[in-house]
């Protein structure tokens, strides 16, 4: 009985953590006007993972992502309107050039830059917690992170499409787990591209 109480209180501590953790990912996203938010909250809520899979489970999650969220707001802003820029050049792109242009090739090679594109949107938050560098060079180093191991970068698209279904079917789950959700499977495979990229970088 004893044991099974442990269980409980465990997971639900767990639990509490996790539904404390995306509430203040989306708290403080609104806080920063949402444009200005969303960046350093991504950012907080990332390097909370990252101290959880590295084994730091008993973290404040309130102290680490608010001392996260303040000492990143201006880098992850920079480099945050740096990739809504690029984004929105992209989507006028292919606007036009499904609009006006109807050629098959040049439309195809616009949505594999659009899907490289969103892998390194992807890989940008664990990128941006694991390395200290300026502002811009995150870009180039989630860019490059997403030929270092094809199939993981692959992986990662697969899980973040799932996860947007699950999202889009239950969406209560928006306001509890899905930061967390999200933010676990690609920090988890950022972590093994870092290995290979720290283990090709020791040859």
């Amino acid at each position: 009985m004893n044991w099974v109480w442990e269980q409980f209180n465990e997971k639900g501590a767990w639990l509490y953590r996790i539904m404390l953790l995306n509430l203040m990912w989306i708290g403080f996203t609104l806080l920063g006007g949402i444009i200005f938010g969303l960046f350093p909250a991504t950012v907080s809520l990332f390097s909370v993972m990252r101290k959880w899979l590295q084994g730091e489970p008993d973290i404040s999650v309130v102290s680490h992502f608010i001392e996260t969220y303040k000492g990143s707001f201006i880098k992850s802003n920079i480099a945050g309107l740096a990739i809504l820029g690029i984004g929105i050049f992209l989507s006028v792109d292919l606007y036009i050039s499904q609009k006006y242009l109807g050629n098959f090739f040049v439309h195809l090679v616009l949505l594999f830059v659009c899907f490289l594109y969103g892998l390194t949107v992807l890989f940008f938050f664990p990128t941006f917690v694991h390395y200290e560098m300026n502002s811009l060079s995150y870009l180039k180093q989630s860019f490059f992170m997403t030929f270092i191991r094809p199939l993981n970068s692959l992986l990662i698209s697969v899980i973040f499409m799932m996860i947007m279904v699950i999202v889009y079917v239950f969406p209560f789950l928006m306001v509890f787990f899905a930061g967390p959700m999200l933010s676990y499977p690609i920090m988890w495979i950022g972590n093994k591209v870092f290995k290979s990229l720290e283990s090709m970088e020791g040859k």
